[in-house]
């Protein structure tokens, strides 16, 4: 049987229905590139501790999502009316991120959840980058054609003697860029693995982690298998759900 990971849910509302969904390219590249089993865990408040999950699951993935961290969370003032912030959301990842970790299962987090990683640790976030001197605007244009949207972007210079530079064996490639919040505060246990050429942090790990603990600002899961690098990544966490399912044999 293939390891199972579980992958964080948005909730979202068609019509008058509210639905928990994870967007399929995340699903597709864990089959592809991880070559295991994904789970989708609703956002649902207590419906699943770290104990419950590692009871289950081998692995964690903390997708990306259309919503904002709620501002309120990492020290800001609430956000104006009109911002997508989802606070279900919140309240399962923000509280099960440290929990993840002390367990020691294996976590990757993608854009959102690479965010709620550094606030959930004490870190904070600039909720308008593109507004910040200096920096690049790294939202996507929703007009373009989705293969516009996620078409490489920019460059990431990778840090040296890191785990991200030990997956992909590089020290700079290019990314996509398709968000509009990125850290300003990184939070303490967090060592950056990647900035952009703007100084924006673009990937960070959890330092004395006992389990595989990265995460990355850009989409690696866009058509993973076609890009070198995502494809590395990938299986760099796929390979470590397994030692971890086998250690706990």
């Amino acid at each position: 049987m293939k390891p199972i990971v579980a992958v964080i849910c948005e909730t979202g509302q068609h019509g008058p229905h509210i639905y928990h969904q994870a967007g399929d390219k995340y699903v597709q590249a864990l089959i592809a590139c991880s070559e295991v089993t994904p789970v989708l865990l609703p956002a649902v408040a207590g419906s699943a501790g770290a104990v419950q999950i590692a009871s289950f699951a081998d692995g964690i993935l903390f997708t990306g999502g259309y919503s904002n961290i709620e501002r309120q969370r990492y020290g800001l003032p609430a956000a104006p009316n009109g911002e997508h912030e989802d606070p279900a959301r919140d309240a399962v990842t923000l509280p099960l991120l440290p929990a993840v970790l002390d367990a020691g299962l294996p976590m990757f987090a993608i854009c959102r959840g690479f965010q709620e990683l550094n606030v959930a640790l004490g870190g904070t976030l600039h909720p308008r980058l593109h507004e910040v001197e200096g920096r690049m605007d790294h939202r996507e244009n929703t007009d373009d054609p989705l293969e516009v949207q996620y078409g490489l972007s920019h460059s990431v210079s990778v840090l040296e003697g890191g785990m991200l530079a030990r997956i992909t064996g590089e020290d700079g490639f290019m990314v996509n860029s398709v968000h509009g919040q990125g850290i300003d505060q990184v939070a303490p246990g967090l060592t950056i693995e990647a900035m952009a050429d703007d100084d924006t942090v673009e990937a960070v790990s959890v330092e004395n982690a006992t389990g595989f603990a990265l995460a990355v600002q850009w989409h690696p899961e866009w058509k993973a298998a076609e890009n070198q690098q995502s494809a590395k990544l990938f299986k760099a966490f796929g390979d470590a759900v397994r030692t971890h399912k086998l250690n706990r044999a």
